[in-house]
């Protein structure tokens, strides 16, 4: 009897910890890969254990001006793993193209980040009702809206007077393989994005919720897509031209540069002739 006493009190004293998505960070955020603003990611970090309850949950892009918001994704289900530190991460199938091995991400953006935010902009993670708690921002000065957010992640306990602010002061990545990543451990509270925030040092990794990691990697070359959109067609026969040596010439025309001399060379041999636009040919695209 005593025993069962005083478990009662103690389960007065110590209320049961509930699965809910409150305490939780924006880890790491990539707006592009090599230039393909197609190619993002957000990875989610909880704070504490027990946060997988993220179907409560939203994630939304603002502006330069705080304004303007698109919904990125509003989560349809939970996730399985809620133990401190485990991740959500949400993808484009751009975004899945580019890492290795192929990103398996627990959502998909429903809008990816739109291009003009890159720059200068702003994230949030919040509940269904707009409660904001966590903010990312970037830009510096070119950033004007709102740093606030809920006090629930932050330890300003003044709420909202340096809540998140100032923003990081770049702009979401976007021309490399880097991305932008919280430094603190999981369980840490924010002070600033400017603090807090920094790119990755080489090549990107991120981690879904079943703890599995990816790589983010550049594209492999397409073999006479010489100007780089994706397709061998009309445009790169044009590009090869202004490459075609003289009889007997082995150096490059003038007018062709250097990099699309070297792609244009599809044999290669050290010149472009008329063998290199036969292999051409055979790689255009239908």
């Amino acid at each position: 009897m005593l025993r069962a006493g005083l478990m009662a009190v103690l389960g007065l004293l110590v209320p049961p910890v509930e699965a809910t998505f409150h305490f939780m960070q924006i880890e790491q955020v990539i707006g592009g890969v090599n230039g393909d603003t197609a190619a993002q990611a957000i990875q989610l970090r909880m704070r504490t254990s027990a946060q997988n309850q993220v179907s409560q949950a939203r994630i939304y892009a603002w502006d330069a001006n705080g304004a303007n918001p698109v919904l990125i994704i509003n989560f349809a289900q939970n996730v399985p793993n809620a133990t401190t530190g485990d991740r959500v991460l949400i993808g484009t199938p751009a975004f899945v193209a580019m890492t290795s091995p192929n990103a398996v991400a627990n959502f998909m953006m429903t809008n990816p980040i739109p291009v003009s935010y890159l720059a200068a902009g702003s994230l949030t993670f919040e509940d269904d009702f707009e409660t904001v708690y966590w903010r990312l921002s970037w830009g510096g000065a070119g950033y004007t809206g709102s740093t606030l957010g809920d006090s629930t992640n932050d330890n300003d306990p003044g709420f909202g007077l340096a809540e998140f602010g100032p923003p990081f002061a770049g702009p979401l990545p976007s021309t490399t393989l880097q991305a932008l990543r919280f430094s603190g451990a999981a369980n840490a509270l924010s002070t600033s994005n400017a603090a807090d925030y920094s790119l990755t040092a080489e090549a990107a990794v991120f981690r879904n919720n079943a703890r599995n990691n990816f790589t983010v990697v550049a594209p492999e070359p397409i073999l006479g897509d010489i100007d780089g959109d994706g397709d061998v067609d009309l445009d790169d026969y044009v590009r090869c031209v202004g490459c075609l040596a003289g009889p007997g010439e082995l150096m490059r025309p003038a007018e062709c540069s250097e990099s699309d001399f070297m792609a244009c060379d599809i044999e290669p041999d050290g010149d472009v002739d008329v063998s290199d636009f036969a292999e051409l040919s055979l790689l255009t695209s239908p």
